[in-house]
């Protein structure tokens, strides 16, 4: 407090209203308790505002302009969960310089709650052409265009509305395609992807979730994202709360699904207790399958291998006496001598035989 002193009398000229008597006490005044909530709701309408017409990464503002005969934002913007708006552009940059300097100074443009391009979900707007006194500050949400909603018509672009962005589901969105049977479902649900996507907090209690399926679902009431949550009456601090919250079961679900993959790996591969798989089974069955006919049919040895041999040493054997049979036969001298014929045999003498043998070779 800055008090001139004047004279030796102890006189002062106040240069603080708090000295004067009444001040600040009438209800038209700034500083009356009445108009501490006014204030407080002006400054979050003024920060929605911003949020709304400017990316939160480059803080240019967002253009709003239509796209060729239709009533939806041409431009690629994409939310992240607490409810701030990016230019897509502007957002992959950041993300891909995050990842190539492991952070840096875009930690704190875009916040570690965004871990990639999955947690930015698309924005299309439904616009309409504002008036000329609403842009006389030329402030307005992309210049001569601001976003309303589709349902209600009220201006969301101000600031004092609350809405929403409808994230799709995207599982449902698959089993919905893959149960589908008609021929125009592609074209509906093209359709759909190509609607506005943000609708106030009034048209959603009125239709109800139930009500906006069809047009623009499939979409869960815990999928949607609050734009510009306001500070004040802990809405930001409850959004930030469940999506931290989210983050950590995600973490822990992936964390359990990469460990029994692991684990079912690891166990398959390199577990000596577990019993031999499938497909030595019928290895196995072929080896005794074998070993029970050698012992069944032979009954000459129980070793599987000794049973082989022997089989080997047959057949060499027999085809050794065949050889010697067909020279005999083929050879008048060795069939008299070898002959099989033992009827001759046992008739022949020794002298017979030699006196055969002599005039043969002559």
């Amino acid at each position: 407090k800055n008090n001139k002193t004047m004279g030796g009398d102890g006189g002062t000229i106040s240069s603080n209203r708090t000295y004067l008597r009444g001040a600040g006490k009438a209800c038209h005044t700034a500083d009356h308790p009445s108009n501490a909530l006014k204030r407080a709701k002006f400054e979050e309408s003024e920060r929605a505002r911003l949020i709304l017409g400017s990316c939160a990464v480059s803080g240019v503002v967002l253009d709003l302009s239509p796209k060729k005969k239709t009533t939806v934002s041409s431009l690629k913007i994409v939310a992240c969960p607490y409810g701030k708006l990016y230019k897509h552009e502007n957002a992959l940059e950041a993300l891909l310089h995050r990842s190539q300097t492991g952070g840096g100074g875009d930690e704190s443009r875009l916040g570690t709650h965004i871990r990639g391009m999955k947690d930015l979900h698309p924005v299309r707007f439904h616009v309409t052409k504002q008036s000329s006194s609403s842009n006389n500050d030329g402030a307005g949400v992309g210049g001569k265009y601001g976003a309303s909603c589709p349902i209600t018509e009220a201006d969301i672009s101000s600031g004092n509305v609350p809405c929403f962005v409808i994230v799709r589901n995207k599982q449902k969105l698959k089993d919905k395609k893959s149960n589908s049977t008609k021929v125009g479902d592609d074209n509906e649900e093209d359709e759909v992807a190509n609607n506005p996507n943000v609708l106030s907090e009034r048209a959603i209690k009125e239709m109800g979730i139930d009500g906006l399926q069809s047009e623009y679902g499939p979409f869960d009431e815990k999928d949607m994202i609050r734009l510009a949550p306001p500070k004040t009456g802990g809405v930001f601090e409850d959004v930030r709360r469940r999506w931290e919250a989210r983050m950590e079961e995600e973490r822990i679900a992936k964390l359990k699904k990469k460990k029994d993959k692991k684990r079912k790996r690891g166990g398959e591969e390199t577990d000596p207790k577990k019993p031999p798989s499938s497909t030595a089974k019928p290895t196995n069955e072929i080896q005794t399958t074998i070993q029970s006919k050698s012992q069944n049919g032979g009954g000459r040895s129980n070793n599987n291998h000794n049973s082989l041999g022997s089989s080997k040493k047959k057949s060499a054997a027999d085809e050794a006496r065949s050889a010697v049979r067909s020279a005999v036969a083929h050879n008048p001298v060795l069939s008299n001598l070898f002959g099989t014929d033992k009827k001759n045999k046992k008739e022949l003498t020794e002298k017979q035989k030699r006196d055969a043998l002599f005039t043969r070779n002559c």
